[in-house]
């Protein structure tokens, strides 16, 4: 199922995000804004265009309890927020945590929704 697919390719990069927000937090390290910043916020914003284009009609026909079209745009937006941040080892713990668990959850709820979905068939 490609809507798995992508949401798993979210969480990976949600993943990314966090693990290189935390190696900076311990040790900034210089970047180029063209080579490092610029592919890496492109990834994370294509990343996440993906998802919806095939999560909004999805949220739309199934209906899955607890998750709307709001808090699949948020959890992408968050993950464009956090891959801008992460290059940011001083962006306060406390706001990346909380976007970063948030979009977390979403996805979480998404992919164990499809499975279960996929396992009844």
């Amino acid at each position: 199922m490609e809507l798995l697919e992508r949401t798993e390719k979210l969480l990976l990069q949600n993943e990314k995000n966090w693990e290189l927000y935390l190696s900076n937090r311990e040790e900034a390290q210089p970047f180029d804004f063209y080579k490092d910043m610029k592919p890496f916020v492109d990834e994370a914003k294509a990343c996440a265009d993906a998802f919806l284009e095939l999560a909004i009609p999805w949220v739309i026909k199934e209906r899955p309890p607890y998750l709307g079209e709001l808090q699949l745009r948020q959890a992408c937006d968050n993950i464009q927020m956090t891959a801008v941040s992460a290059f940011n080892g001083k962006s306060f713990y406390k706001h990346f945590l909380d976007h970063y668990q948030s979009s977390q959850y979403t996805l979480t709820r998404v992919r164990d929704f499809l499975k279960r979905k996929e396992e009844l068939m």
